[in-house]
Formats: structure tokens, C-alpha cells, sequence
């Protein structure tokens, strides 16, 4: 059973990566098990409960080609983290007293990915996937009968270890291109590195306050980079910018996360605009 992700489907493994830096950024830390399996691998968890000792654990036999990790289009997470305070980890993996699964699983629908906690005939709340061929895999049997041939269109170009771990960049990008945005629509000096300056310039934006204000665009690409704001940009749409109930709740949940007073305003010099610009953790 494979724990590889370089082992899924390239567009997979992007969105798992992506997910993971994402999560992290809302405090929450997570990794991956289950990965591609083979059909001795899936028929033997189909055992489990019916045949062989143990609880049921699925109800997709794997010589029918039935479970999406397979078809290389899905993967299982557990969470990485002390959730009950007693200073291990390893007693947390599967610790959903805090809601966490839910919370990753809507962040995975957000950027892309399939929940298996959507799931009403089996709830599988680890359960990750790409979502184009539906929630099962018979779309997939349909067209390609097997999971090589499947696996045959995926060419060339499949990602390795080094794009995965790319995403760093690409993270590390988006916050660049966000201060540089903002500096840019405040007066600042625009050169991508926060300082007295930038955070001196930023203003204060709410439902209430400066709500068309330019800064509200990049405030938008920035949390949506992060997965709280799900909405639309309206400068890509060729609309004034608007602060409104979405980005409040996305404001309010970004605050929650870190540390700040989670009223929906970013208040001009403060700690939210100070943590959306990198100035403190």
C-alpha cells in the first residue's frame, strides 16, 4: 500500500500539496497515509469486517476496480498535531473532537478536491479525491476498463517530488505579490518587502469602513490564496472592489487562526494587517 504521492494522479498530487500548505496556514497540520493500492491491497481491506477479523472499513472490492486510491485519484490525511493537549501526537491522528476533519475536508472542496465525509452510504472522513469522474469509479471503469490504462494518459509530464515541494515557492510568491499589491494601491514605496512604511499606509477596511476601497482586491486574492474566502474577485469580473458578508466571515475566520481580535475589520497599523503582510507569525 503505497504512502507515495508521486505515486497519484500529477494533478492530485498538486491539489495535495496545495492543501497541506493551506491547512498549515490556518493552523491546522496534516499528512498523508493511503495512497495508490493494488487489488490484493483493496480486496484484503474489503475482508476486514466480512471474512477476515476487524471492523468494515469500505465497501469497494478491489477486483472490481472499485476504490478511487486504485484509479491513483485519491488519498487518505491524518492530522499531525497534539489535538487533545497531553503533549503526543500519535494518539491524535484520527482525534475529530475539535472538528478538524470537517474543517480540512472544506477547505479540500474549496481548492478543488473531493470530501469522503459528503459520503452518506460510507462516511470516510480521511478520505480525499479528484472529483472529474464523479464520486465513484465507475466513470472511470467505463472509459479506460482498467487502472493502467488509465495511468497510460497521465503522459509524461508526471509531477515529481521537486514540483510538489515547489508549492513552498509558489506560497512564498503569493504573499510577495500581495504586499507588493498593497503597497502599490496605499502610496507605499512598492518593492515586496513589508516595513514601517507599508503597515504606516495600510487603512482600515470592514462592511463598514472603505468597503470599495482598492486594498479590498488584493485582500481578496490573499485570503482566497489561504482558503478562507471563497468568493468572487470583482476586479477580474471589471467591478469596483467590495467588502462584504463573505470577506467578513473570511476575515473573522483568519483571525480566529491567528491570534487576532476576530471582529472582521483590519484595522489601519494593527496585528491582522500585520500578520497578512508577514511582519509577525
Amino acid at each position: 500500500m503505497s504512502r507515495r504521492i508521486e505515486d497519484l494522479h500529477p494533478r492530485l498530487q498538486l491539489k495535495l500539496a496545495q492543501l497541506k500548505e493551506v491547512c498549515a496556514a490556518q493552523g491546522i497540520n496534516i499528512k498523508y497515509s493511503e495512497c495508490l493500492r493494488t487489488v490484493a491491497e483493496q480486496d484484503a481491506l474489503y475482508a476486514q469486517g466480512r471474512t477476515a477479523p476487524g471492523n468494515i472499513v469500505t465497501n469497494a472490492k478491489g477486483t472490481t476496480y472499485s476504490s478511487q486510491h486504485q484509479w491513483g485519484i485519491a488519498a487518505d490525511f491524518y492530522l499531525d498535531m497534539d489535538v487533545n493537549g497531553d503533549g503526543s501526537k500519535s494518539d491524535d491522528a484520527f482525534n475529530d473532537s475539535t472538528g478538524l476533519f470537517e474543517r480540512v475536508g472544506a477547505i479540500a472542496k474549496s481548492i478543488g478536491l473531493g470530501w469522503g465525509g459528503d459520503w452518506t452510504s460510507f462516511n470516510d472522513r480521511p478520505h480525499l479525491y479528484l472529483p472529474d469522474w464523479g464520486s465513484t469509479t465507475a466513470q472511470l471503469k467505463q472509459q479506460y476498463s482498467t487502472p493502467e490504462r488509465f495511468a497510460q494518459t497521465w503522459g509524461d509530464g508526471k509531477t515529481t517530488v521537486s514540483a510538489i515541494q515547489s508549492i513552498n515557492a509558489v506560497s512564498s510568491y503569493e504573499r510577495t505579490q500581495f504586499i507588493t499589491d498593497v503597497q502599490f494601491v496605499t502610496g507605499s514605496r512598492v518593492d515586496g518587502k513589508a516595513g514601517p512604511e507599508t503597515i504606516g499606509n495600510t487603512v482600515t477596511v470592514s462592511r463598514t469602513k472603505n468597503r470599495n476601497h482598492a486594498v479590498v482586491t488584493p485582500l481578496e486574492r490573499r485570503l482566497k490564496a489561504l482558503g478562507y474566502y471563497s468568493g468572487a474577485i470583482e476586479a477580474d469580473e471589471g467591478k469596483v472592489p467590495c467588502f462584504g458578508a463573505g470577506m467578513e466571515s473570511a476575515v473573522k475566520k483568519y483571525q480566529s487562526d491567528h491570534g487576532c481580535i476576530s471582529d472582521g475589520e483590519i484595522t489601519a497599523r494593527k496585528r491582522t494587517w500585520k500578520s497578512m503582510l508577514g511582519m509577525i507569525g
